[in-house]
């Protein structure tokens, strides 16, 4: 499962950004963890703007921390074949909508990396993740969610208190 994880991660780092990308004051991303507030406020964004008139997917990212390779990350990804508007989307361990949170950390031994811990929630079994859109225009998407996301050993975490507002690649 942990193979399943750096995958989705491999995705949202992608698609998310560029590290020397400076970030707008309106662009935020924060949340709270089993109830501890956390902000991923550094890099923050969405994908590239949509290319046609339907949007297929929505894909937001930010960083606890200004170097992106050891930061903690928060990432939601979205994809549909409706197109994705305004309103709110909700999934629980099925695989309808298309939706996943994930919250990961990097993980070290002294100046070494040895690995990546992630929790996602969403589609995976027991879990669930719920993204309202509030706001998705030619500047970027804004909204509100909330989820119980799970790593690979069956921790949980909580989201709750979840709002993001995410520029797309092109308007930071």
């Amino acid at each position: 499962m942990r193979l399943h994880y750096q995958r989705k991660r491999s995705l949202l780092y992608h698609s998310c950004g560029k590290s020397d990308n400076p970030i707008t004051e309106e662009a935020f991303l924060e949340c709270k963890l089993n109830g501890e507030l956390h902000t991923f406020n550094n890099v923050t964004n969405a994908n590239d703007p949509p290319a046609e008139e339907t949007v297929h997917f929505v894909v937001i990212a930010g960083w606890e921390d200004a170097d992106i390779n050891k930061s903690p990350s928060f990432g939601i990804m979205m994809v549909s074949e409706e197109n994705i508007s305004e309103g709110t989307y909700h999934v629980a361990g099925g695989s309808s909508p298309e939706l996943d949170g994930q919250y990961c950390l990097q993980l070290y031994d002294g100046e070494n990396h040895v690995g990546t811990e992630c929790f996602m929630g969403g589609r995976s079994s027991d879990t669930y993740f719920t993204l309202n859109i509030t706001s998705i225009d030619d500047w970027g998407v804004k909204g509100t969610f909330s989820g119980l996301l799970r790593d690979a050993d069956d921790n949980y975490i909580e989201v709750t208190d979840g709002k993001f507002s995410a520029p797309y690649n092109t308007n930071l």
